[in-house]
Formats: C-alpha cells, structure tokens, sequence
C-alpha cells in the first residue's frame, strides 16, 4: 500500500474545497476549511504556504479573504501537489536492510515513476469530480 503523507493528503483536500469553489470566483478562508476539514487552521496555513508558493494557490487579503486556485482545476494535478508539499525528492518509502535496499531500488525508482506518472494524469478537476476517478481505477486494475 501507498504511503501518502498526511500533509499531502490535507493539501488534496485544500485544492478540492477550493476547486469546488472557482466558479464562483469567493475566496475561500482557512477558518472555514478548517470548521470543513477538522484540521488545525494552523496546520492549514503551513500547507497553504507550501500551495502558493508552487503557484497553485493565491491569497486574497482584506474582509471576505481567503484563498482561491492560481489556476483552472484542470490544469493542476495531483502531482503538483505531490510535488509542492513534498519536493521533487519524493521517493518511495523501502523499510528493510540497507544492502538489500540498494539491490531493489531499481524496483522502487520504478515504482514511484509509475505513481507519479499517474498522479501526474488526474487533475484537481478530476477529484472533484470523482466518477472519473473511479474509472481510471477500474482500467488500472485490469492491467
């Protein structure tokens, strides 16, 4: 089973909230995603300072602030947001010996290459739309 870090997982649900919200162009405040999400608004600040600065996210200040998407849900991926909570280094996680690990990181290099690769294939747009997620699901797992 995939190992997907907490953050990642809050910064999933961060941009889902806002996508859901971009057609209305209303930022969308950390006191409300955090009454939402049940996670800490502090937490929630780290995360989003991680968003805006891959450029994923904007802030809007003032009375009515909050955040909104840099972008068209379906031009950010799950990938991107991968990468802006976690870096390019992410790697997949091997627990073992270490001789035995350096034999088997071809294995997981691959591994991550094909995770990533589908990450990079499902947009924000597609998590809020969910069906289609579940689609690819089902073609993933008849190969």
């Amino acid at each position: 089973m995939l190992k997907v870090p907490q953050k990642v997982d809050h910064a999933l649900s961060l941009m889902r909230l806002l996508a859901e919200r971009q057609g209305t162009g209303a930022p969308l405040s950390l006191e409300d995603v955090a009454g939402t999400t049940k996670v800490s608004q502090g937490y929630l600040e780290e995360v989003a300072r991680l968003l805006r600065a891959a450029k994923l996210i904007e802030g809007r200040r003032g009375a009515g602030g909050g955040y909104v998407l840099a972008k068209v849900a379906k031009d950010i991926t799950v990938a991107d947001v991968m990468v802006a909570i976690e870096g390019r280094t992410w790697t997949a996680e091997c627990l073992g010996e270490q001789p035995k690990r350096a034999a088997n990181d071809a294995v997981w290099r691959k591994v991550q290459g094909q995770v990533m690769t589908t990450l990079g294939a499902i947009s924000i747009a597609d998590v809020v739309a969910g069906n289609q997620l579940e689609a690819r699901s089902s073609k993933l797992e008849a190969h």
